[in-house]
């Protein structure tokens, strides 16, 4: 107990938390579970201080018990009151399926109970990730960050994706005066566009990046020996957030950058030959870069 009043007089939550939990395995009275309760809403996480501060609460009262129990079952009611409007309440439907489908939804990596869907749920702050499967649709994900006392409606819409169609070419007959324009290359618009997409991707993704590593070396200020304050937890999901911005971003421009190479290989074979020999194009991609070269 001593050691984990050392650490939370410090703000070192996360190892105050593990001391007290360490006393109230031993003891199980309310002096010692009215920390831990307390340790657990300082670091956010409202449900499991919510848990705790209830039994400490409830703990049977005896006539001739210490005064220190009384005292925290009134710290825990106290406690209890206030966390209850804090806790962000989520209501999740469910939208593209027929009456009587069944859906598996887990919120963040743990199976949903069926009875949850339509009403609300009760989560922590802070980041959380949710996941709906279907058969016959493709898996839906959705993440949402939570702030505290937040009431938020998510929806889960299943869709189809209906595969490509071709179309049929009709052939032309050819006039006198069309020859000029068939030999005259198309022009090359989904090259402009790869060349375009590849920009873009370059510079978002290198800008958030840039911004994610910002975040990272802010959050650092709050952290110690691998312990994080409350203070550096929203540094922490938005450096996450512009990350996977950033990573998908390059994956973008590394798309874009192989349809302009198709493109313009495409485009070069259409164009009239100089001599027998082949075409070979060469690419590369690399962080913020992307290189072609080639001999024609």
């Amino acid at each position: 107990m001593d050691a984990g009043d050392a650490r939370f007089e410090a703000k070192q939550y996360a190892a105050a938390l593990e001391q007290y939990r360490a006393a109230d395995e031993i003891m199980g009275v309310p002096t010692t579970g009215i920390e831990v309760g307390r340790t657990l809403e300082r670091l956010g996480l409202l449900l499991e201080a919510r848990e705790v501060l209830r039994r400490v609460s409830e703990f049977p009262q005896r006539v001739d018990e210490p005064r220190p129990f009384s005292s925290a079952r009134q710290r825990a009611d106290r406690l209890l009151g206030d966390i209850a409007p804090r806790i962000p309440r989520v209501t999740l439907e469910v939208s593209g399926l027929a009456d009587g489908a069944t859906v598996a939804i887990s919120w963040d990596g743990k199976p949903l109970d069926p009875s949850k869907i339509g009403g609300y749920i009760e989560a922590n702050p802070g980041q959380h990730h949710v996941v709906g499967v279907a058969a016959g649709f493709p898996s839906v994900t959705r993440d949402i960050k939570l702030a505290e006392g937040q009431a938020l409606q998510v929806v889960l819409a299943f869709t189809t994706q209906p595969g490509p169609t071709a179309t049929p070419l009709t052939p032309t007959a050819a006039s006198p005066t069309s020859g000029a324009h068939q030999a005259s290359p198309r022009k090359p618009v989904l090259l402009w566009v790869g060349v375009a997409v590849t920009a873009a991707g370059v510079a978002v993704g290198s800008a958030t990046g840039v911004y994610s590593l910002s975040l990272t070396s802010k959050a650092k200020k709050f952290c110690q020996d691998n312990q994080c304050s409350p203070d550096a937890q929203e540094h922490i999901d938005n450096a996450k957030t512009f990350a996977n911005i950033s990573n998908v971003a390059f994956a973008v421009g590394i798309a874009g950058a192989g349809l302009a190479v198709w493109q313009f290989v495409a485009h070069r074979k259409d164009a009239p030959k100089k001599d027998s020999a082949q075409a070979q194009v060469n690419a590369s991609f690399g962080l913020g870069s992307v290189a072609v070269s080639g001999t024609f």
